[in-house]
């Protein structure tokens, strides 16, 4: 099951990417604007794409599970973020010799002790062979 969910999130994370990628070329199919055109065209930075011409029609199922999977990106991408932001605010809190004395006291004693090797046992010695194949059939 891991794999089938792995696959599963690769193929929803491409199919988000992609449509990122080909949104200010699609339009629907009655000549309307895009899905979600009134949220980015309300941005001031974004607001170019809504003026470019759409010569891509998708049907409207296709544009919906774009914009889904779009979304999806959007919010593991800020998630990872807010993931990585937080992880470095506790490590601007803890100061290296905080972390080094925490690690220590974690570590026990013995952890640190090198294991005892095994001696190497012998290795059996094999007969060679004398033929190789299928044996016993007439040539």
């Amino acid at each position: 099951m891991n794999r089938v969910s792995d696959y599963a999130g690769f193929a929803v994370w491409l199919l988000g990417l992609g449509y990122i990628m080909l949104w200010p070329l699609t339009a629907l199919p009655d000549g309307g604007e895009p899905l979600a055109a009134a949220l980015i065209c309300a941005l001031k930075p974004l607001r170019f794409l809504c003026g470019l011409p759409h010569p891509l029609i998708l049907p409207v199922g296709l544009q919906f599970i774009g914009c889904l999977s779009a979304g999806w990106v959007a919010l593991r991408l800020a998630l990872r973020l807010a993931m990585r932001g937080g992880a470095r605010l506790r490590r601007a809190r803890t100061s290296r010799a905080g972390a080094a004395q925490a690690l220590s006291a974690r570590i026990p004693a013995m952890a640190l002790r090198q294991p005892r090797r095994r001696p190497m046992l012998p290795l059996r010695s094999v007969k060679p062979r004398r033929q190789f194949g299928l044996r016993g059939t007439p040539h």
